[in-house]
């Protein structure tokens, strides 16, 4: 089991009626090139299957695009349904969603009518289809301004759900509320200011280290692994820190091996995770192919180190969290002086009593620098606040937490937390919960998302 499960962004595209058979299959909305051989390609062809012919959408998935695994246990007949199956779907769709799961990718196509695609990819390039299904979904609840808070309090009011629900839309608050317990055992109940753990939140505190070091001169996305570590392998000497940053690392997802008592929660220094580092087989060539890796990011906390001659928590504290007011942000294994009650405990598999971030144990390597921490809806909008409007990042840089995204953090410890903006951070959700798992956010996500688009 896995303590941070990756949600995929959201992609902000609509798919043109009249959609040209011209259009590159592997150009992201931004403008992108995407490595053909990347899992990201791959989902993207099935976005866009409705701005090709039929028969070259065919000709193409059956030469490149299927892993031949899967072409061994269909039939074409088969294949060929499903590709305009999900032709049709994407001609209709207003939005695609995409969620990462631990067994492949959820799309979620918004239209009139709602339809889930699931993928499975080889776990190698090309990165193959070896699964593929269709799904009519139930429609979602919709949701407007007028009926927000109402539509909220029904949803959060189903099941064991509890935590905190945020939505500002043109930079005023809609609706800023918590919900239902924080901990059983000592009767609290969540507030506006309770703290959660975040999952994987933490790799956007990681981009902003680096961003920061390059912007003081003291290195550069462009610079190699080997110039940090001198013994590294040949075949990742030449990885760059923007492949680290970017998927393209090869590293990966998480460093944890059989050794762990536990993936996450399992203690190694800075010294074991550089040794698994240069050790462990890569997935592909660095560059050469797309999958994320917390490994990466922990790789990058591991240069925060190496290059500031700090620990990554007090580089971080020092340039983000202290000048930014964040509180109640900290480790995993600490309490920063803040009381038990301060803190949600958490729904899923318990670590100590009660099962809250300063019960964990010190955060281990195996999550340093994408994850291992606890924060609040307060510290995380003025750690985005300050990064993107203090003028402590020249604006190449603040722009980075400024593109429209949505992510989805989650924990075996219970704790869920999405959040969506757009670019001008004007627009913004926010849910944080404690109990209930991903499949208790799900509802809540897409109608909020929804809200946001149509205003």
């Amino acid at each position: 089991m896995r303590l941070f499960l990756l949600c995929a962004v959201i992609m902000l595209t609509s798919l043109p009626g009249n959609a040209s058979a011209q259009a590159d299959p592997s150009t992201a909305a931004s403008g992108q090139q995407i490595p053909e051989q990347s899992a990201e390609a791959q989902l993207l062809a099935l976005e866009r299957l409705a701005h090709h012919p039929l028969a070259d959408v065919i000709a193409q998935f059956e030469a490149s695009r299927f892993a031949p695994s899967y072409l061994a246990a269909t039939t074409p007949e088969h294949r060929r349904a499903l590709l305009e199956q999900i032709r049709a779907v994407a001609a209709q769709a207003t939005g695609v969603g995409i969620d990462q799961e631990d067994d492949g990718y959820v799309m979620t196509f918004d239209g009139p009518v709602t339809y889930q695609v699931r993928v499975t990819l080889a776990q190698n390039a090309p990165f193959g289809i070896t699964a593929l299904s269709v799904d009519r979904m139930t429609e979602a609840t919709a949701i407007q301004l007028d009926n927000l808070e109402s539509e909220i309090d029904s949803l959060m009011g189903e099941g064991d759900r509890s935590g905190i629900v945020y939505v500002a839309i043109d930079g005023k608050v809609a609706l800023e509320k918590a919900y239902g317990t924080a901990n059983a055992d000592i009767g609290t109940v969540n507030k506006i200011d309770t703290i959660f753990g975040i999952g994987s939140r933490p790799i956007d505190f990681t981009k902003a280290a680096i961003y920061l070091l390059e912007q003081r001169g003291k290195l550069s996305l462009n610079d190699r692994l080997e110039q940090y570590f001198l013994d590294a392998p040949a075949d990742r000497a030449g990885m760059t820190l923007d492949q680290m940053m970017t998927g393209k690392s090869g590293l990966p997802d998480f460093p944890a091996n059989e050794s762990d008592w536990d993936a996450d929660l399992g203690w190694i220094d800075r010294a074991e995770f550089e040794r698994r580092t240069m050790a462990t087989p890569l997935l592909f060539e660095p560059g050469k192919g797309d999958a994320h890796s917390h490994w990466a990011f922990g790789l990058l906390a591991a240069i925060v180190e190496r290059v500031s001659g700090q620990g990554y928590y007090t580089f971080l504290r020092e340039n983000f969290f202290d000048p930014a007011h964040m509180e109640r942000t900290g480790n995993y294994g600490e309490s920063r002086g803040l009381k038990l009650t301060d803190f949600a405990a958490g729904g899923g598999v318990q670590v100590g009593v009660p099962n809250i971030p300063p019960n964990w144990g010190p955060t281990s390597w195996l999550v340093m620098g994408s994850g291992g921490m606890f924060s609040t809806l307060g510290d995380l909008r003025r750690f985005y606040s300050h990064v993107t409007q203090s003028g402590m990042f020249e604006a190449r840089y603040a722009e980075q937490f400024l593109a429209p995204i949505a992510n989805l953090d989650g924990s075996d410890r219970g704790f869920e937390l999405f959040s969506f903006t757009d670019e001008k951070r004007s627009d913004e959700v926010y849910v944080f919960l404690n109990n209930g798992g991903q499949e208790a956010m799900r509802p809540l996500v897409r109608p909020l998302v929804q809200l946001l688009r149509a205003n």
